[in-house]
């Protein structure tokens, strides 16, 4: 007879036990859609990028009058270079930077201009550190070692020029391409 009672709950155990593996793997279809369906870091974002506040605005016109200013700078050195003159011509040069101190610093995403604009301001210091080493020789007997000197560190305020003006000219660039991306 117990061979009959066996029997009888072999269908019965068939039965919970196919209930126990359906109920189971219906977790894992639910978890088998979820790993076809993308991650939601994957998806295209739905913000935009705001545009330029008007801060942002004005920090970048400010940028923007340091190449002219400083081209100003350099028509306004006389064709006689005398000590004065140099030492006019340096300080006129240091405006770049002490412009862009004054003006700050922009927010993250002005970032690169100013960091060109930086890089630019520094060129034109250069600049006023050689004219400033060129006034310190006076007025060198000509051909002299002083002499040869002097006009180095005058070629070298007048390089700083097309450098630095290389570099405002990049940040200029880089404010039309990052004003371009927010449209």
């Amino acid at each position: 007879m117990r061979f009959i009672i066996d029997r009888r709950a072999a269908p019965l155990a068939i039965a919970v036990l196919c209930a126990v593996l359906v109920s189971g793997c219906g977790g894992q279809a639910a978890d088998s859609t979820a790993a076809r369906e993308p991650p939601a870091s994957t998806l295209p974002p739905t913000t935009t990028i705001p545009p330029l506040t008007a801060e942002e605005v004005a920090w970048l016109d400010a940028v923007d009058k340091l190449p002219e200013r400083m081209e100003k700078a350099y028509k306004e050195i006389p064709p006689n270079l005398t000590t004065s003159a140099l030492i006019t011509a340096a300080s006129k040069l240091r405006t770049c930077g002490r412009e862009l101190r004054r003006i700050g610093a922009p927010t993250d995403r002005l970032q690169p201009v100013y960091a060109l604009a930086k890089k630019g301001c520094a060129e034109y210091e250069k600049g006023a550190r050689c004219f400033t080493a060129a006034a310190r020789i006076g007025i060198p007997l000509a051909d002299s070692p002083e002499s040869r000197a002097q006009d180095r560190a005058i070629q070298c305020g007048f390089s700083a020029d097309i450098k630095g003006g290389e570099r405002l000219a990049d940040a200029l660039n880089k404010r039309f391409e990052i004003e371009n991306s927010l449209r």
